[in-house]
């Protein structure tokens, strides 16, 4: 036996014979390696042509997708930085920590300033 057979023990490759395609179709593997061969035949001849290209060539067969790209990426740029809108009113974020902590002068809800009809305590909650 060989170093592979020995390795995966002989209950393992009896299992895998099983699922085994050249057990119902011989001839199987060699036919898919010839179809594998043959189908990457252009990307292999491609490739090989590819190799000899230098980064002079390879940029400029990207001029034809990448320059009108860049152009209409830099024309929405401009838009979007030159358009004018209406300037916006400052808005002012206070935290519940800061009012409590530092007192910020603020009317109080009139709410709070009374008490309610049976003379208890009357907590307000906004949700938001």
């Amino acid at each position: 036996m060989n170093d592979k057979n020995e390795e995966i023990g002989l209950e393992i490759m009896a299992l895998l014979a099983t699922i085994d395609p050249e057990r119902m179709d011989p001839g199987y593997w060699h036919r898919l390696h010839r179809w594998v061969v043959n189908a990457a035949g252009p990307e292999l001849s491609r490739r090989r042509r590819m190799a000899s290209a230098t980064v002079s060539e390879v940029v400029l067969s990207w001029w034809r997708t990448l320059v009108p790209t860049a152009a209409v990426a830099a024309a929405l740029a401009a838009f979007l930085l030159l358009r004018q809108d209406a300037p916006r009113a400052p808005v002012a974020y206070v935290d519940m920590d800061e009012m409590l902590l530092e007192g910020i002068d603020a009317p109080v809800m009139p709410a709070f300033e009374t008490a309610g009809p049976e003379g208890g305590i009357v907590v307000v909650n906004e949700l938001f």
